[in-house]
């Protein structure tokens, strides 16, 4: 009897180390020493979870001294018009600038370094660049919803074109790295030399008082499909106003720069989404219930997703659980070549007041890589790993407001992604969920 007793107790050690081993990283079944050695352990898994998503617009976004400078204007299919809109400062490159005697402008161009494009590179697209009637302060113009006045009635400049943002530029007598050069007229060359006499071409604190900054507009794009927003490397070495000049003595040029010393932000304009897909609109405007149908998140501060699991902490009410592995999957329920779907997402946890954390929602595994919100493109979805917020919610340790899924803003890619809904026939939206009932 008592060798019955220990090879029962042996075996049971034999399951226990075996299910400890299988638990994701850091999660532990707290509790398990406090139990009778024979009580026996349960697993189980599900993935008939409830889930209530539906979309919500984004708020505005940081975009304050971001490394990528995007600009442009798109019309797409799904979402409507978006037009992205940069103001910036520019410096001068030395203290105490003089032109010399009787200086006369004779031209200038806006050098911007490509990065980058998103949507359909072989639209035209038009930028105008106007002087800033206002000054940018730090603490006031940081915000993707933040605008600045600037004088339409003397355009410093504009260029129509098609973006090439991956083919060499030809300038100056050589191949360069691919950059976009705008002509900039002489309403800026001539405000500039009729200044050489004062003292705001002394540094850049009063040549900023003098010359607050430029703002760079797209023309906004009317025809459906067409249009992109354009990624610059700015600041960067080549970002700058190249002006050039003649005086009584000789012929000149000098450097303004959009350096990393140079203060900018962002506008991102989504109309309103008046032109998008009635389903977006009416879930922006309320309509949780056509969360079921599809689903909708794009970047530059437009929208992101709401997801619940509205029963899951009753499911297990009255039970002892542990999770052993939580992963959330959803299929991408719209695939276009021009308006690609971004290479990694997050999912972030929601306050009390509906706001989104600043964090994302992270899971120690032992492949950190692995389900972490990026796109697999044999199976046409996201993965993520979620079971330590499952645990948490589970046990009470935390909330049950649900999470937003979001585009990351600090992407400089303007991706956006459509995703069946919840009761879609083709919906790959599941929580899948292995757990140990304890008894």
């Amino acid at each position: 009897m008592k060798r019955l007793v220990l090879i029962r107790q042996l075996s049971f050690f034999v399951i226990l180390s075996l299910f400890i081993s299988s638990c994701t990283k850091d999660i532990s079944p707290i509790g398990i020493e406090l139990l009778d050695k024979v009580d026996l352990l349960t697993l189980g898994y599900t993935d008939t979870v409830q889930i209530k998503a539906y979309t919500i617009p984004e708020d505005s976004v940081y975009t304050h001294n971001l490394t990528y400078a995007q600009i442009g204007s798109m019309y797409d299919p799904i979402f409507g018009r978006t037009t992205s809109t940069l103001y910036s400062q520019i410096f001068i490159t030395t203290n105490r600038v003089r032109f010399g005697t009787t200086p006369v402008f004779d031209s200038a161009f806006l050098y911007l370094p490509y990065k980058d494009a998103y949507g359909d590179t072989l639209s035209n697209m038009t930028f105008h660049i106007y002087a800033l009637t206002e000054g940018i302060y730090d603490s006031l113009n940081s915000y993707s919803n933040s605008t600045l006045g600037y004088d339409e009635a003397k355009p410093l400049g504009q260029l129509t074109f098609q973006p090439h943002p991956h083919d060499s530029a030809y300038y100056n007598g050589k191949t360069q790295a691919p950059i976009l050069r705008i002509p900039i007229n002489s309403n800026f060359g001539n405000y500039i030399l009729n200044a050489q006499d004062t003292t705001y071409l002394n540094n850049n604190t009063e040549f900023t008082k003098f010359f607050k900054g430029i703002c760079i507009v797209a023309d906004p794009q009317n025809n459906v499909g067409k249009g992109c927003i354009i990624m610059f490397n700015l600041p960067s070495d080549y970002s700058r106003i190249q002006m050039y000049y003649h005086n009584t003595e000789d012929t000149l040029n000098y450097t303004f720069a959009i350096s990393s010393g140079c203060s900018r932000f962002q506008n991102y304009n989504h109309y309103g989404y008046a032109e998008a897909v009635p389903s977006l609109k009416q879930q922006l405007e309320g309509n949780t219930s056509l969360g079921q149908q599809t689903l909708f998140a794009q970047g530059l501060a437009g929208t992101k997703i709401m997801i619940k699991f509205p029963y899951l902490s009753k499911w297990f009410e009255n039970e002892k659980i542990v999770i052993n592995d939580a992963q959330l999957i959803l299929g991408n329920g719209s695939v276009s070549s021009v308006f690609k779907n971004p290479s990694v997402i997050t999912l972030r946890g929601v306050g009390e007041a509906g706001t989104t954390s600043p964090f994302s929602v992270i899971d120690d595994t032992e492949d950190p890589n692995a389900f972490d919100g990026s796109y697999y493109s044999n199976s046409n979805s996201y993965r993520f790993r979620i079971t330590r917020y499952i645990q948490q919610v589970l046990t009470g340790k935390g909330n049950d407001n649900g999470l937003h899924l979001i585009i990351p803003s600090a992407s400089y890619v303007s991706s956006r992604l459509v995703l069946n809904g919840t009761s879609s026939p083709e919906t790959d939206l599941k929580l899948y969920l292995r757990f140990t009932r304890i008894k």
